[in-house]
């Protein structure tokens, strides 16, 4: 997110051509090997930036090496697979010095299906290591919601008794209890929500300020801290190359925000400014329930429902990364200001918002 304190490529307006993005070539040796899965996803793509940008020679898993999605025009190696099959995992992970386990299923249709894509797909992986690649250091992307919301008002800690409150949050917390039993070296990172450029999720938000209002949500009272993907990116990067050391680590920004002053930041970003509009948490409540209702008769996941909706008004979603900040570096450098100022303008130079608002950050 100093969208410009560190040089980082995140900002790409046309798509590079496909070509350097090549398949699998077992011959193919050079530096550090880093196999990541969902590379090809919002994450895994700044992810396998970074590694690369720090010398790294990255091999990634993708369903259509074909179509490797924000992947296209870099120097990655590409291997067919599925996190939920076994079949192209020892392919990916061979050789390989780090391995970073970034795929994950954030919206599914049942508790099960998250379970096979964020627990079972992370024990998937961590069997493909043990046989494959004995001495490589994995790195999970898990999240806060392994862990829970805040209790009584204090940061989560790796010291907290996990106590998540959604099947997606119990799915990651069982990917991590998986790879802790499977013996491998590995470090465990738990992002809160992460936001930025490709991200598509939270991007309505900014779709909403750039048309003149921003929802603030439950009052504006709920408290979050956020994580910008590139700061993420370097969290990443920097436990792979630190070597395993049985930790887990939360990857967030420091600065704790209200929904309220998420909001106000939100409607800054053009001018005249957004108005906000408030959203009581009844209505996020009944709106979870109604469209959770809808969507259950549609073929895809939904991408709302009454669990998202309770995850969304917990009263707090803080952690403690202190320690993450001391032990990789500092990575955690970009405030919400900056950071959706540089999304803002990622999301209008790509069209994926209107230009009828101007950005501040332009101005």
């Amino acid at each position: 997110m100093s969208i410009y304190a560190r040089t980082r490529p995140f900002v790409r307006a046309r798509p590079p051509r496909l070509e350097r993005a090549r398949p699998y070539n077992p011959s193919f040796v050079a530096g550090r090997l880093a196999a990541i899965t969902g590379g090809s996803g919002f994450v895994g793509s700044h992810a396998a930036e970074e590694l690369l940008r720090r010398g790294w020679r990255v091999r990634a898993l993708a369903r259509r090496p074909e179509s490797p999605g924000w992947l296209r025009g870099l120097d990655v190696e590409l291997v067919r697979g599925d996190v939920r099959e076994r079949g192209g995992l020892e392919a990916l992970v061979a050789g390989a010095d780090a391995v970073v386990h970034a795929a994950g299923q954030t919206s599914a249709r049942s508790a099960e299906e998250y379970w096979r894509a964020n627990a079972e797909g992370t024990r998937n992986v961590a069997d493909a290591v043990r046989s494959a690649a004995p001495a490589a250091h994995v790195v999970l992307v898990s999240s806060l919601a392994a862990a829970g919301p805040s209790r009584d008002g204090q940061p989560v800690t790796a010291e907290t008794v996990p106590r998540p409150v959604s099947p997606y949050g119990r799915s990651k917390l069982g990917g991590e209890e998986a790879l802790r039993a499977s013996g491998v070296p590995f470090t465990i990172l738990r992002p809160s929500a992460v936001y930025g450029p490709r991200e598509t999720a939270i991007r309505d938000l900014f779709l909403a300020a750039s048309r003149g209002f921003v929802p603030v949500l439950g009052g504006g009272r709920p408290r979050i801290q956020l994580v910008y993907a590139a700061d993420l990116a370097a969290a990443i990067a920097a436990a792979a190359g630190r070597g395993a050391r049985g930790e887990t680590l939360f990857a967030a920004h420091p600065e704790v925000l209200d929904y309220r002053r998420i909001a106000e930041t939100l409607a800054r970003l053009r001018r005249p400014p957004a108005r906000l509009f408030p959203v009581p948490a009844a209505f996020v409540r009944g709106a979870g329930a109604v469209v959770g209702f809808f969507t259950a008769f549609a073929s895809g996941p939904p991408v709302f429902n009454r669990e998202k909706a309770e995850e969304l008004l917990q009263p707090a979603w803080t952690c403690d990364v202190s320690h993450a900040q001391v032990t990789l570096g500092e990575p955690f450098t970009t405030d919400f200001v900056r950071g959706a100022e540089a999304t803002y303008a990622w999301y209008r130079q790509m069209g994926w918002i209107g230009r009828s608002a101007r950005s501040e950050a332009a101005l």
